[in-house]
């Protein structure tokens, strides 16, 4: 195929990001990017139509990542209160047809494509070049993703599985964390990863964090949390320090799961945030000891994705990957 141009959309919890993606047969080119915060509009539509009044494009389909499951033509984004109805977003574009996928997989499909400054190293390792791939990681939620490589008679490229692999239950191993998966327990029932490391959970586990170390709760934010840690708040760093093992034993599960040999990609703004914690010692070893399948997680490399812009890659190579064996 030439080159076409298509909306590349990508809706969270938190932000809407949408772009031009000039597509070519084997490659995504992004220009006219937009990012805004979700809470800045009544409804998804309200923020596409801010778009397309600021760009006029000629457009030859549309691709889009929501944080939700598609049911019956409708999307629910249940952390942000929109409501997509899929037939009205494709007729204020004009089109026959969009294509609606979960905002994780538009993620996962990102991160073969992804190179230098997007991507940085947490943990090296030798990947092979036909394994899977295991993405995951938190954000307003924990998303999760599988990359799995196909070969078909006319095409050949990568299939994404997605799941819901963040609301897995939370599994403490120290026992200032089994303290606070009982404190977390007894308020909210049943504790997943999304709870404790995801910006989701993140009030109820940091007054839970402050009852078990027997400390006066304070109110702050989730940036406040980060650069207290930074400057050795001991509560802050134990915080951090959770929820990046919590982040590295739910990819190291789902690395088994799939047998991630191709290597694993943590993805999400918290992760992001997170970055120094993930490096430690520690929180590598709880991706990596694992008994006797410790061997198999050692070649793994473990990179966090940092390009703000790889799930509107993502969405476009899920468009190129549908148009050209017509399924995902």
């Amino acid at each position: 195929m030439g080159e076409a141009v298509i909306l590349s959309g990508d809706a969270g919890g938190t932000n809407v990001r949408f772009a031009l993606a000039h597509v070519g047969r084997h490659s995504v080119e992004l220009s006219d990017v937009w990012k805004r915060a979700g809470a800045d509009y009544p409804t998804f539509n309200d923020a596409l139509r801010a778009y397309l009044a600021e760009v006029k494009p000629k457009l030859a389909g549309a691709s889009f990542g929501l944080a939700g499951q598609n049911e019956d033509g409708r999307v629910e984004l249940l952390n942000r209160g929109w409501t997509v109805d899929i037939a009205s977003v494709t007729s204020l574009l004009g089109l026959e047809s969009v294509l609606v996928t979960n905002d994780f997989w538009a993620m996962a499909r990102a991160a073969p494509e992804l190179s230098g400054d997007d991507l940085h190293l947490i943990s090296e390792g030798e990947s092979d070049p036909e394994g899977s791939l295991a993405i995951g990681g938190p954000g307003t939620g924990f998303g999760v993703a599988v990359m799995r490589r196909y070969s078909g008679n006319r095409a050949k490229g990568w299939v994404v599985i997605g799941g819901e692999g963040g609301h897995q239950g939370y599994a403490p191993q120290t026992k200032i964390e089994w303290a606070l998966a009982e404190a977390l327990r007894a308020k909210l029932g049943y504790v997943s990863n999304e709870i404790v490391a995801a910006g989701v959970g993140f009030e109820d586990t940091l007054e839970a964090l402050f009852h078990v170390m027997g400390m006066p709760p304070r109110k702050l934010s989730q940036a406040e949390v980060i650069e207290a840690a930074k400057a050795g708040d001991p509560l802050a760093s134990e915080f951090c320090r959770i929820r990046a093992a919590a982040v590295m034993a739910a990819m190291g599960n789902l690395a088994l799961v799939c047998n991630a040999t191709g290597g694993v990609f943590i993805a999400g703004g918290v992760s992001q945030r997170l970055e120094p914690w993930l490096k430690e010692e520690p929180a590598v070893a709880r991706f990596r000891e694992r008994g006797l399948r410790t061997g198999l997680m050692a070649p793994i490399p473990i990179r966090l994705i940092t390009s703000e812009s790889a799930p509107l890659i993502g969405s476009a190579k899920l468009w190129l990957d549908e148009q050209e064996r017509g399924w995902l």
